[in-house]
Parts: C-alpha cells; structure tokens; sequence
C-alpha cells in the first residue's frame, strides 16, 4: 500500500518525473519507495484527465514544469515534429556534441553528410587524393594552407587595389607625354614646313642673284675687253672721255 505523502513531497516527485528523471533516482532523492514515483504519476494523469492540465498542475504545485511541457508541446506542433522527432533530434545533437563539434558546425556536418550520397563525392574524394599524392601535402596542410591564404586574401585585394592605382596613374602619365609628343611632332612638322618653304625662297633669291651677278660680270668682262683694245690704240679711258664730251658739247652747239 502507497504511504501518503505531504503535498509538497508530492510536488518534488512529479517535477523529476516531468524532468524525465529516472524514477531510482526520483525516488531516493525524494526517500520514498519507487512504486510512490508511478502511483502519483498516475494519479496526476487522472487529475488531468479530469479537471485538465493546468488546473492538475496547479493543485499539484507543478505549474513551472506543466507551463514547459505546453510550451514545449506547442513549439513541436509548430514546428510539425512529433516527440519520437524531437527525441531523435536531441540524440544526434547529443551525439554531435560527444564529438567535439559545436553546435555551429551542425549545418555543415549536415550538408557533408549530403554530399556524400552524391555521385559526384567519390570523384572528388579521389581527385584529392591525386592532389594529395602530386603535391606532398595531407588534407590538413592543404586546409591549412588555404585558410592561410584566405586570411592573406584581404591584404592581397588591397595590394592589387593599390598596384591598379598606381598603374593608372602611369597610364595617365604616358597619355599625357604622348599628347605632347602629338603636339610636339605636329609642331616639327609646322616648323619643317616653313623651312622648306624658306630654302625654297632662298634658293629662288639666289638664283636671281646668280643671275645679276652673271650679268654685271659680263659687263664687267666688256669694260676690261674694251680697256684693253683701248689700250693697243693708244687710247686710255681718261682720253676717251673726254673726247665723248667734247662730242657731246658739239651737239649742243649745234
């Protein structure tokens, strides 16, 4: 026969049992018989079943404990999971955790648990291993490695960011010099113009010029041929002018 227990040690025994303790343990911690644990489990659930739920949970001072079992009960229907789901759920959390993985890395154990169904996990597990074999490095390094070029990636990008500057800036620069070198060469060109225009002028006046000379040496050649037949006669240019005066004043006369 059941003893009869204080409402209070009532209380302590359905909170372990709605704690999901086990009932040896409920039992020695509460020092009653375990046959007490089931008999006022029963007698909540009939309590329950007559009054309801949360009234049960309040004439037994378990109010906390049926608030969390509703609250509970009612994440589950919105989240479309039955208690076997949820209990399979919490088993490989549990077992993820006695792993060593964090509860960050459950999305990912997840998603490569996926993959390894797929047709394509094998090819590349093989051609990782071809890596592995080619480059002398184990899977770890090559992580390592790659989270160590990850960590680099940002001072590399800014690297380039600055190396992109900078060539602008030269870009810029030699832009600059071939415009002028543009202007410069259209400049030359100005200038050879007006100097071959200039030769051609020159060369036009020098001619003009070889020219005269040409005749004033003719005339200057005449003159000596003249003096020189003068001269045979015995006739010098003093005589002859001032015959030709006489001769013109003559005419005058005249």
């Amino acid at each position: 026969m059941t003893v009869q227990l204080s409402p209070h040690k009532v209380s302590k025994i359905l909170r372990g049992y709605f704690l999901g303790l086990p009932q040896i343990k409920i039992a020695k911690e509460a020092g009653v018989d375990q046959s007490s644990i089931s008999h006022y489990a029963s007698k909540f659930k009939e309590r329950a079943a007559e009054v309801g739920i949360l009234a049960a949970g309040k004439e037994f001072q378990v109010m906390n404990e049926v608030e969390s079992l509703r609250s509970l009960s009612v994440e589950l229907f919105n989240s479309k999971l039955t208690v076997e789901e949820a209990r399979q759920g919490h088993n490989i959390i549990k077992a993820f955790l006695k792993l060593g993985i964090s509860s960050e890395q459950h999305l990912i154990l997840i998603k490569v648990c996926q993959e390894v169904n797929d047709s394509g996990f094998i090819k590349a597990a093989l051609k990782l291993s071809q890596i592995e074999t080619k480059i002398g490095m184990d899977y770890h390094q090559i992580i390592s490695d790659f989270e160590k070029a990850l960590t680099q990636l940002p001072e590399l990008e800014a690297k380039v960011i600055d190396a992109k500057t900078k060539l602008k800036a030269i870009s810029d620069v030699i832009l600059k010099n071939k415009q002028e070198l543009v202007n410069q060469e259209e400049h030359l060109k100005k200038y050879q113009n007006e100097v071959k225009a200039k030769e051609a002028q020159l060369e036009k006046e020098l001619i003009s010029k070889m020219k005269q000379l040409e005749v004033e040496k003719k005339e200057v050649e005449d003159a000596a041929a003249l003096k020189a037949e003068l001269t045979k006669k015995g006739l010098d240019l003093k005589t002859i002018l001032s015959l030709v005066k006489e001769f013109q004043h003559g005419n005058q006369g005249n």
